[in-house]
């Protein structure tokens, strides 16, 4: 966990007709990050071919995709077999699991245009009883005859066609408000719809002999009889929306299984097909060569060895080797589950440079400590805890990943620790604090302080040397990285190796010297010398020492002259100033944290004095209530988002710029568990 994984370079040849065994092997394994034969140094490029790319496998990968997609509107949804139990049938023949897929299809999109239509008719349905009950019981005048929007027709038809008027406009958004009792053979009708349904439904009215009558002023009675049958056509519409979704569970029910199982199939083809695609052949050889985890060396030997049944070569090379010969290790970090989310942090801003120190941990550390002095607040870290939690079972309901969850949950737990610390639960000083009384020494209260800090001045104070020890372990995890990768010159002479952390480590000294006393009086000459001058000349050195190195190796072919000391001086000013201002710019960056603790604390406190400035009584009213519950609102949500970006800012800007060197390639095994 401190170091990225080591790595070493496999280079296998097996036969031909083992290459789809092996590489199935290797999935099981999971391990394998595949490279390119033809990019290791020394190979004969001309005696081996890559397998030729076919549609084959496009093809199988566009049918998986299409299983997917179809799988993804399942509800529940149909768990997915391990595409391991698949390794060694046929391969699937994409042909037929695409006819297979079409006529799916082709159900699911019937059943959603029927859906589609039934939600357009009954949108038309809700329109047209708006409009009847806007227009049908206002002002005591006819009803429905002020619609802008609505047709309404009074007519007769036929008692023998009634029946089958009344089928011919059951799908149709539609109002009939018939008559109970027909008059010589013929049935009163009122036919209310829609201006733009109305050629479609005046077609139908036409095919059952419709007849106009002259309408009658239509009350209450008319309006009751229309809202009646848009009820019970809306109520029916319903029914069959039901029915479309029992159709498209029972599609499920009887297809689920099928194509989850061409979808394990189809799945564990396209990977095998991939591993493969990396193989090298020659006449009757297959070639493969990938980077494997120093850790899972022999399981993989095991394997090859398994799956050709002896008939291999095996060879290993380590890292720095295969670094030699052009072949850069990729870049595994290897964290308890509980750091995943700071193991995010990282990746996002870069992956580290193989060898060299996996920050992830110190950086937990880092920014928890810097989110709970910037959230210092224990109910507030209580409601974070809260929606983390709940993000996190909602996450996992759902199958989705939880990173962010998790990371509000952990800055909640140190929001509640450093509340208690401080003494404060939802901005009020209620709990005697294990440190200092954050809100008295806010509040200018020096008889509530405690813990040796009695003025904002003191927490200042406070974040700079968190500052200051943070950069030191920057300039720490630099030496190592440096000392390991045996980079000698950078060691010594660079800004942030031992010639530039002296000169900081002093730098501090000497400016906490001065303050404490009373910014009048530095250190003798005696000792600034040493402690400053000197490293300070050191750094002179380092150009000249660039260009003799450059020189050596045929790196530097210009023609030494004034020209080149001149440029030895600027540089060695440059870095100077880089060293002094820099250093000094990143140490009181680190005051952002008591400045954004210190107004967390003061807008409480004015929230405070809010709500109790109209309680008139002195005790809290629901008023008072009122604001407080909406300034821990407001604070929780501004201040939570600034507070985690300023500890992810200090992080990245402050704390990587000492020793991060996010060059590194992340480690990419292939296995029956990858995802696109």
């Amino acid at each position: 966990m401190m170091f990225t994984v080591p790595m070493k370079l496999l280079s296998a040849a097996v036969l031909s007709r083992d290459a789809t065994f092996v590489s199935d092997e290797l999935l099981r394994i999971g391990s394998l990050d595949a490279v390119s034969m033809k990019d290791i140094s020394g190979t004969n490029a001309d005696a081996i071919s890559n397998q030729p790319r076919d549609g084959a496998a496009d093809r199988i990968r566009e049918a998986r995709k299409r299983v997917e997609g179809l799988l993804s509107l399942a509800d529940p949804a149909i768990p997915r077999p391990d595409p391991a139990g698949f390794v060694g049938s046929a391969i699937p023949d994409a042909a037929i699991i695409e006819k297979q897929l079409d006529a799916v299809a082709a159900h699911i999109n019937g059943i959603r245009e029927r859906q589609k239509e039934i939600q357009e008719q009954i949108l038309k349905l809700d329109e047209i009883r708006r409009q009847v009950e806007a227009y049908g019981t206002t002002h005591e005048r006819p009803v429905l005859a002020g619609s802008s929007l609505l047709v309404i027709r009074s007519g007769t038809v036929a008692e023998s066609d009634w029946p089958s008027l009344e089928k011919a406009l059951a799908s149709s958004p539609a109002v009939l408000a018939p008559a109970d009792v027909p008059v010589n053979n013929r049935r009163s009708l009122l036919v209310v719809t829609l201006k733009r349904d109305d050629a479609r439904t005046m077609a139908a009215l036409g095919r059952y002999h419709w007849t106009d009558t002259e309408r009658a002023a239509e009350g209450k009675g008319n309006a009751d009889e229309a809202l009646k049958d848009i009820n019970a056509k809306r109520d029916k519409l319903r029914r069959t929306l039901d029915e479309c979704a029992a159709d498209f569970r029972k599609l499920y029910e009887e297809k689920g299984a099928s194509l989850a199982d061409a979808w394990a199939g189809l799945r564990a083809a396209e990977l095998s097909l991939r591993v493969r695609s990396n193989f090298s052949h020659t006449e009757s050889v297959s070639l493969l060569s990938g980077w494997i985890p120093v850790s899972d060396q022999r399981l993989v030997e095991d394997g090859i060895r398994k799956a050709s049944d002896g008939r291999c070569y095996i060879e290993w090379l380590d890292a720095g080797q295969a670094s030699v010969d052009g072949m850069a290790p990729p870049v595994a970090m290897k964290n308890p589950r509980i750091l995943v989310p700071f193991q995010t942090l990282v990746t996002n801003f870069g992956v580290p440079e193989y060898g060299t120190i996996d920050p992830t941990p110190f950086v937990a550390v880092a920014y928890l400590c810097m989110f709970g002095l910037m959230f210092g607040d224990a109910g507030h870290g209580l409601v974070l805890v809260i929606v983390g939690a709940l993000g996190l079972l909602r996450a996992r309901k759902a199958g989705k990943p939880s990173t962010l969850s998790r990371l509000i949950l952990y800055c909640g737990g140190a929001a509640i620790v450093a509340g208690l610390l401080f003494g404060s639960i939802f901005g009020q000083p209620l709990l005697p604090p294990l440190w200092f009384n954050y809100h008295g020494v806010v509040a200018g209260e020096a008889e509530l302080a405690a813990g040796g800090v009695r003025s904002v001045y003191d927490i200042l104070g406070i974040t700079i040397k968190f500052g200051i020890a943070i950069l030191g372990l920057g300039l720490l995890i630099n030496w190592i990285n440096l000392t390991r990768q045996k980079k000698w010159l950078p060691l010594f002479l660079d800004k942030a190796g031992l010639v530039g952390g002296w000169i900081y480590g002093a730098g501090a000294w000497v400016a906490f010297y001065f303050v404490g006393h009373q910014y009048r009086e530095l250190p003798s000459m005696g000792l600034l010398i040493p402690l400053l001058a000197i490293p300070t000349v050191l750094l002179a050195f380092k150009a000249p020492l660039e260009y003799l190195e450059k020189r050596r190796s045929g790196h530097e072919k210009g023609k030494f002259g004034g020209g080149t000391i001149m440029v030895f001086f600027m540089e060695w000013i440059v870095s100077i100033l880089e060293i002094y201002s820099g250093y000094l710019a990143n140490t009181l960056s680190f005051m952002r944290v008591a400045g954004l603790g210190i107004a967390h604390v003061s807008l409480m406190v004015a929230f405070a004095q809010i709500a109790a400035m109209v309680s008139p009584n002195g005790a809290i009213s629901i008023p008072g209530l009122i604001i407080l519950l909406a300034g821990n609102t407001l604070v929780i949500a501004l201040e939570g988002l600034s507070a985690g970006i300023q500890a992810l800012r200090l992080n990245y800007y402050e704390f990587f710029s000492k020793y991060f060197n996010g060059t590194g390639r992340a480690y990419s095994p292939i296995s029956f568990r990858s995802v696109d």
